[in-house]
């Protein structure tokens, strides 16, 4: 348990420094269009600018499954899924160390929503 925590820990701090790392960049970009009027310029970096900010949203998402995941760990209900109640395996938690459903749960869910497991 202590080395998912850990591995959590470190990938949350990794993801907080790259979302600030991309906030400073689209502040620079700021910067730049207005020094740079060019119109394909400017489309140019309006598209850059939703990337990153697709980007940062995904990013903000991870942190928040992280973060829950971590206050699981501490309140002792990591590795349990919501659904059922049952365990959630060990394998499982390894590739997607914030999952909170079991794989079964997780693809009803999937499919009362209409997408595929």
């Amino acid at each position: 348990m202590r080395s998912i925590k850990r591995e959590l820990e470190t990938k949350r701090d990794a993801l907080t420094s790259a979302i600030s790392s991309s906030t400073r960049s689209s502040r620079e970009d700021d910067h730049r269009r207005e020094v740079f009027k060019d119109p394909f310029g400017m489309a140019s970096i309006t598209h850059d600018d939703e990337v990153v900010a697709a980007v940062v949203d995904t990013r903000a998402r991870q942190l928040e499954e992280i973060d829950r995941a971590l206050a699981d760990i501490d309140a002792g209900r990591y590795g349990i899924c919501r659904e059922c109640g049952e365990e959630i395996p060990k394998a499982r938690l390894k590739i997607l160390p914030f999952a909170t459903r079991c794989v079964a749960c997780q693809a009803r869910l999937e499919q009362g929503l209409g997408r595929a497991a």
